[in-house]
Order: structure tokens, then C-alpha cells, then sequence
């Protein structure tokens, strides 16, 4: 029974992960009606969940620590329904953002704490288990950006965004019969190398395929469907059901990759220059093609992420110790959120200042091409401690 709660609280926790990611710029259109949002004020919303992911690395551990991983989900959950409610009933600019960093920020938390529950109640199934919660995740990210646009339109886009407090409630029914069993989580190992961990080549290129899906991916779900209507004049509606369709290209990766990673070191490194060809392919067929192939292009753009897995596989196959998986995690994910942050405001300010957005196409196009030196590096089978050493 223990068991069967843990799975059921993990798929519903992963449920909730993206939902405040992906369901906001479909309806910018609609909350401008009542709320004025210039492009600027759209940036800072792109900007939320990048931001908010890189607090949540350095917010996480120390309440886990303290009054164990089952009892923090909880708070985090109560974080995710309160920022979903005050998106929902915003009445300016300000509480609308707040609401987005507050439920992102607690997304975070849940981030970087699943696969401690998983590691808790699955420590003979890790793969498996992992394999399933990211898929969830990826659902999550592309129904919350699938039906922003329908239930809008039915309902408004007020409860189109405090739907998911709902979903995010039901999160928390199995996971209340487990806090009876939440206990201070051990401090983590440390060592000499890991405090050093951004002198190895091979964390580098780990953080490289970081950086590279998150800008993607967050540029994406922030200015996708508005670059879509203005740039290649599609309506409201087919700019949201593209971004699903983009994000819906993040399911068979993360499926696939971490078990093709695993079994096949050789494949590693193919993986990598899929992901750069996909994603500067998609980009230049946004840039240059037609709208008849305008999906494919898109389907195309999805694939540029595949490296996100693969990363997060990469932190325990190049690592040999607890302590270095741990330092590469954190030193992966601050310097991926943080560019990714950047670049969600430096698009922003490219289409404010330029009128267009080809010149944020050709800066996607150059973070695609981090794929090569990532790959270059990859290819060499480094363990990161053999670096450190």
C-alpha cells in the first residue's frame, strides 16, 4: 500500500510540474483585453520559470534536511495551488507575476525533490520510475499549453489558469498518508573535487546541453505562439496548439534517451548532434519556409531539447561519486536556468527593438550550435572525477 501511494503521489507531483510553464503565453491575448502587458511585462513572465528553478536548486535541500522530503513536497504543493489562485484572479501586471514565480518556485522545489522519492520508496526501480515521472512532466507541458486556448475561449482565461490548482489539490491526497513517514533527509557528500566540479571539461559540456534545452524550451514556452501569429501569421488558437505540438516532441525523448544513453555509451554523443541538427533546422525553417510546412518545422524545433535527458542521465554515468553527481547537478542546473533567464528578457528586448523577431531566431540558431562542442567533448567518455583527478 506504501508503495502504490508513493507511485501515485510521484505521477501526480510530476503531473503539476510544467502547468504554470506552458499555460500562459497561449492566452496573452485574452489577459491583455483586461490587463495592459507590453512586451516587456511578457518577458518577465517568460522569465519566471528559469528563474524560479534556479532558486528552488538552492531552496530545496535545506527543508528536506530539516523536516524530510514527504513533509516539503506538501508545503510545496500548498505553494503551487496559492500561485496558480493568485494567477487566476490577478489584477495587474505585478500579481499576475507573482502568482507565476510563486507556483514556479514550488514546481522547482518538486523538481529537485522527486527523484529523492524516488531514490526513497524505488531504490531497485530508479530507471523505470524516473523514466515515468519525466514523461508525466512533458504531458503536463504540453496539455497545460494544449487547452489554454479552448477553455479560454469557453470560460475565460482566468480559470483556463486556476484550473490546474484543482489538479494540483489532488496531488496532495496521497501524499498526506505519507507524512508519517517523512524524516530529516543526510546531508550530502563532499569532497575536495566536488567544490572544484567546474573545472572539468565534461561538466562543462553537461551544463552545455543544459543551457542549450533550456533555452529552448523556455524561450519557447514564453514567446513561441506570439512569434508564430506575428512572424508567420497564424491565429491565436493554432499558436497555442503548435507550442503543444512542440512540447508534445519532449514525450519520446524522454522515454527513450536516458534508456538508449545507458545501454549504448557509443549513442551518447549521436545524441547530442540529433539534438543540435533538430533544433537549428527547426529554427532556420521558422526563419525561411512557408507555412505549409510550418508544423513540421516545429516538430523539428521540439527535438532540439533531446539533450535534456541525456543530461540528467549524464550526472550519474560520468560521475563515480555521490558528491559529484550532486556538485554537477547543482553546477548544471544554476548555469542552465540563469542563461536560459537571459534569454527569455534578451528576446523580448530583440523584438522590442527591432519590430520583428528574426534576430531572436538567429540567437536560438547560435545556441543550437552549442551542440558542437558539446558533442566534441562527449565523444571522449571522460569521467568528470577522472577530469577532477
Amino acid at each position: 500500500m506504501k508503495k502504490f501511494l508513493a507511485i501515485a503521489a510521484i505521477a501526480l507531483i510530476a503531473f503539476n510540474l510544467r502547468t504554470a510553464v506552458s499555460s500562459v503565453s497561449p492566452v496573452i491575448s485574452f489577459i491583455q483585453q483586461e490587463i495592459p502587458l507590453p512586451i516587456i511585462t511578457i518577458g518577465l513572465l517568460g522569465i519566471a520559470a528559469p528563474l524560479a528553478f534556479s532558486l528552488a536548486t538552492q531552496l530545496s535541500y535545506r527543508p528536506a534536511r530539516k523536516i524530510g522530503v514527504e513533509n516539503t513536497l506538501m508545503l510545496t504543493i500548498v505553494m503551487i495551488i496559492l500561485g496558480h489562485a493568485l494567477r487566476a484572479f490577478a489584477w495587474d501586471a505585478g500579481s499576475l507575476f507573482a502568482g507565476s514565480l510563486f507556483a514556479l518556485l514550488g514546481m522547482g522545489i518538486g523538481n529537485v525533490l522527486l527523484p529523492v522519492m524516488v531514490r526513497k520508496y524505488f531504490p531497485n526501480r530508479v530507471g523505470a520510475v524516473t523514466s515515468f515521472y519525466i514523461t508525466l512532466t512533458a504531458i503536463s507541458a504540453t496539455l497545460g499549453s494544449l487547452v489554454a486556448v479552448p477553455v479560454a475561449e469557453a470560460a475565460g482565461w482566468r480559470f483556463s489558469l486556476g484550473q490546474w490548482a484543482l489538479f494540483s489539490f489532488l496531488a496532495a491526497l496521497p501524499l498526506i498518508s505519507l507524512l508519517r513517514n517523512s524524516s530529516p533527509e543526510p546531508k550530502p557528500e563532499t569532497d575536495e573535487g566536488a567544490k572544484a566540479i567546474w573545472r572539468a571539461p565534461t561538466a562543462w559540456a553537461i551544463a552545455g546541453m543544459q543551457a542549450m534545452t533550456s533555452v529552448f524550451g523556455y524561450v519557447s514556452f514564453a514567446w513561441l505562439p506570439l512569434l508564430l501569429v506575428e512572424h508567420n501569421s497564424v491565429s491565436v488558437a493554432e499558436g497555442g496548439l503548435l507550442l503543444s505540438l512542440f512540447a508534445l516532441m519532449g514525450l519520446p525523448t524522454s522515454i527513450f534517451v536516458p534508456i538508449i544513453a545507458n545501454r549504448f555509451p557509443a549513442a551518447q554523443v549521436w545524441i547530442v548532434i540529433f539534438s543540435g541538427v533538430m533544433g537549428a533546422g527547426g529554427i532556420l525553417g521558422l526563419l525561411f519556409a512557408g507555412n505549409s510546412w510550418l508544423w513540421f518545422f516545429v516538430v523539428m524545433a521540439g527535438f532540439g531539447p533531446t539533450m535534456f535527458p541525456l543530461a540528467l542521465t549524464l550526472f550519474n554515468l560520468r560521475s563515480e561519486k555521490r558528491s559529484t553527481v550532486l556538485a554537477v547537478s547543482a553546477f548544471g542546473q544554476g548555469l542552465s536556468y540563469g542563461t536560459a533567464s537571459l534569454a527569455v528578457i534578451t528576446v523580448g528586448v530583440m523584438r522590442e527593438l527591432t519590430g520583428g523577431w528574426e534576430a531572436a531566431l538567429w540567437l536560438m540558431f547560435g545556441f543550437a550550435m552549442l551542440s558542437i562542442p558539446v558533442a566534441l567533448q562527449i565523444s571522449k567518455r571522460n569521467s568528470i572525477d577522472s577530469e577532477l583527478r
